[in-house]
């Protein structure tokens, strides 16, 4: 009956994807890092299986015993005056199985309020907010295999418009703690707007399907993540075919490029790599790239660092400290901060 009801799940959410619009979507802010453990990964990250419950805000399905009565709390500065933070816990219950309850939050800054005469009326401002219920159980008792899915209601608020959404995310994850390996399947933030920042003007929220897979090597310290993004949608890039071309060449805004030329081109950027040097339990250092972020975001000239993130962790005292930098431009990095702890042994 159980396996029943997932399938039945999942087969619903394949129908809505295939009659959800297109467009360039709303809550966008959905897609940021939530941990700084994640950011230095290269953004994305569904197959680490770690003891950092921020991880569930990316794939419900890794959450598990080895993260119950854990909180985190992570922040992060933007670009100029634009903060965001996201914050959790996990805890066990005996009907339901594992549970964790997370927030996000995204702060644009205040802005100053002017009319088409360059009237000055103060200062309005702008901000978006998540609230995450997720749960995960394994198909039994001794199953490598888990499952899980995240509620997640959303509230934007932009000057005087304001928005009411409902989104989910269902994950699968396949763990292997004797060969080290972990896989995972997840569809996210499938849902819709409840109410419209203005009437009769609904907005897509785009949804994601990523794959990912982490092996950690048995004889050396090196844990390595592949992650597949956006295998929903093939076009990531800005090729335009050429019909008038006979050699049936396609472009971009500076290069010509084969069908197959092409082709690679528009896998590459679904692909995000990155490494985890674990030198112990209470340590350890990453580093991620994101080729989807170097090919649009960097400069030809100078493509610099552009992509590249990396970070490190490490425990102190009852506290787990994480840090991540990652570079999204030429025009500056992001630092995120993220601090984790054991409820459990403050209470010891």
């Amino acid at each position: 009956m159980k396996n029943t009801i997932i399938i039945f799940f999942f087969t619903l959410i394949c129908f809505y994807l295939q009659a959800q619009i297109g467009g360039t979507g709303t809550y966008s802010f959905l897609n940021l890092p939530t941990s700084a453990h994640e950011s230095a990964c290269g953004g994305i990250n569904i197959s680490t299986y770690t003891n950092e419950p921020a991880f569930v805000l990316q794939n419900p399905s890794l959450l598990s015993d080895s993260i119950n009565n854990i909180a985190f709390l992570s922040t992060t500065k933007l670009f100029a005056d634009i903060y965001y933070g996201t914050c959790g816990y996990s805890f066990k219950n005996k009907k339901i199985g594992n549970i964790f309850v997370g927030f996000i939050y995204l702060n644009y800054g205040d802005f100053d309020k002017y009319d088409e005469l360059g009237i000055n009326y103060g200062k309005f401002y702008a901000s978006e907010y998540m609230l995450n219920i997720g749960f995960a159980r394994n198909f039994n008792s001794d199953s490598l295999f888990a499952y899980g899915f995240n509620i997640k209601p959303v509230f934007s608020q932009l000057e005087k418009y304001s928005s009411l959404g409902l989104v989910f995310d269902a994950g699968l994850r396949y763990h292997n703690p004797q060969n080290l390996w972990t896989l995972a399947l997840v569809i996210k933030n499938v849902g819709m707007q409840i109410k419209n920042y203005t009437p009769n003007q609904q907005e897509p929220i785009n949804y994601n399907f990523i794959f990912g897979i982490t092996k950690k090597l048995k004889h050396a310290p090196l844990r390595i993540s592949v992650t597949l993004n956006h295998l929903n949608n093939w076009h990531l890039s800005d090729f335009d075919f050429q019909k008038n071309n006979p050699q049936g060449y396609y472009s971009d805004t500076s290069k010509t490029y084969t069908k197959f030329q092409k082709n690679l081109e528009e896998f590459i950027r679904h692909i995000i790599v990155s490494g985890d040097i674990v030198f112990s339990k209470n340590f350890y250092v990453s580093i991620g790239y994101n080729f989807q972020r170097r090919k649009e975001l960097s400069i030809t000239p100078r493509l610099s660092t552009v992509g590249i993130s990396w970070g490190f962790g490490f425990k102190l005292y009852r506290f787990q400290l994480h840090f991540a930098r990652v570079n999204y431009h030429l025009a500056g990095s992001t630092n995120t901060i993220t601090i984790s702890s054991n409820i459990k042994d403050w209470f010891k």
